[in-house]
């Protein structure tokens, strides 16, 4: 099977590098030609764009940074639909919104072109790992198809339901993990200020109820000084999707509202570039709280 992948980030590329292991012929392709050196290297064709990638592929797979992109490059011009052939697959493993997932799969379908959306969880050392959680929205017989595929990405592969469901799961992963983060930077700074040393508190919480993955895995990078590797911008991005979704369902969100509020007016401080972790620390000075050294300092 002949495999084209498109977006070669911080996620994108160890994904890639996974199934070039895996013993797949790889076709490449991203807006920055450097970051596929390291798959070129190994023996992967690097495409001048989508279409290319497509036209020397069986399936192509995306990771972008969200809507916007990955509807551009799969139905813009020298886009994935220009070069993919019938019977052939495009499979979107990015955060995105179930409504374009649903419009390139109309487009799909009159191509004869098989969708899958596979949005993905577990950060940059899942990725490398192949150990990720791959939340899977399309037909049973298109995800048996490439089930082989995301089994070397991820050891969680579920079918969600039909073609938008994978999406609609990854943002309701996301909505959960950033109200946990904001109450962690909470809870975390209340009882560092009351003299509790940091990291015997995340020893405790870990088996207490209070406990959430994000919560272990944020406060101990920041506590070491070492960065998620997602910047803010992302984070503004999935929660204005997962606020969408909620609005388009009629879902009265309260918690989830407050959290985009709070980290769009991060961004808006000038911090959207900055690694995701950066909001700890500016959460726990403007808290009084001396959170030690590290390398996301934050400026008073």
């Amino acid at each position: 099977m002949r495999v084209g992948f498109i977006g070669l980030g911080a996620m994108g590329n160890p994904m890639a590098a996974n199934l070039q292991q895996a013993g797949y012929e790889l076709t490449i392709h991203d807006i920055r030609r450097e970051q596929g050196r390291n798959l070129e290297d190994a023996g992967a064709v690097w495409a001048t764009n989508p279409a290319e990638t497509a036209a020397r592929s069986d399936v192509v797979l995306l990771s972008l940074p969200g809507p916007v992109q990955v509807e551009s490059v799969v139905l813009g011009e020298n886009g994935v639909f220009a070069g993919l052939a019938a019977g052939g697959a495009c499979i979107d493993t990015s955060t995105s919104g179930p409504a374009v997932i649903h419009r390139i799969g109309e487009a799909g379908a009159s191509r004869g072109i098989q969708v899958l959306d596979a949005p993905i969880s577990g950060g940059i050392w899942a990725a490398r790992d192949a150990t990720l959680t791959v939340f899977v929205g399309g037909e049973k017989e298109t995800f048996e198809l490439y089930r082989p595929l995301f089994q070397c990405i991820g050891n969680t592969v579920v079918r969600m339901g039909p073609v938008g469901s994978g999406h609609v799961t990854k943002l309701v992963n996301n909505l959960m993990m950033y109200i946990n983060f904001i109450g962690a930077c909470e809870g975390m700074a209340m009882g560092v200020k009351a003299g509790i040393d940091p990291r015997v508190l995340l020893d405790v919480i870990k088996p207490s109820m209070g406990h959430s993955t994000f919560l272990e895995r944020t406060m101990k990078l920041s506590l070491d000084g070492k960065p998620l590797h997602f910047v803010t911008d992302g984070a503004v991005k999935d929660m204005r999707l997962c606020v969408e979704l909620g609005r388009n369902l009629g879902i009265p969100l309260e918690a989830g509202l407050l959290v985009e509020t709070l980290i769009t007016r991060f961004r808006d401080a000038g911090y959207g570039q900055e690694d995701t972790l950066t909001y700890i620390r500016d959460y726990m000075r403007r808290s009084g709280v001396d959170w030690g050294s590290g390398d996301f300092l934050v400026a008073d």
